[in-house]
């Protein structure tokens, strides 16, 4: 289960494979509301070898914000902390879901 916490003015997210269900069922039950920020990561994400992408720079934290029930309003910002493999497997699903409901 992700932890949120504030340390200096920097919400900090840790995550493990286990969230990546939870972000996986929020993605799917809510797809038309993420088709956007599906398409923007898919296209990023492998430019900054995976873990080095940031979701805020590219507006694409919703479906984090949503599917992990956490807010970067206070901070505007947000640092996700995982194990390599995480990042990975959620562009796995991100490269799932936006051949899916995504590409034309």
């Amino acid at each position: 289960m992700a932890i949120v916490r504030m340390e200096k003015n920097e919400l900090l997210l840790e995550v493990n494979l286990e969230d990546i269900e939870t972000i996986i069922k929020e993605a799917v039950n809510n797809i038309e509301q993420y088709k956007e920020e599906i398409a923007v990561i898919y296209e990023k994400m492998p430019k900054f070898e995976y873990k080095y992408f940031c979701f805020y720079a590219y507006s694409t934290y919703h479906l984090l914000e949503k599917a992990l029930n956490f807010s970067c309003d206070e901070v505007g910002h947000f640092r996700l902390i995982a194990p390599e493999p995480f990042y990975y497997a959620f562009f796995g699903i991100i490269s799932t879901l936006y051949h899916e409901h995504c590409a034309k």
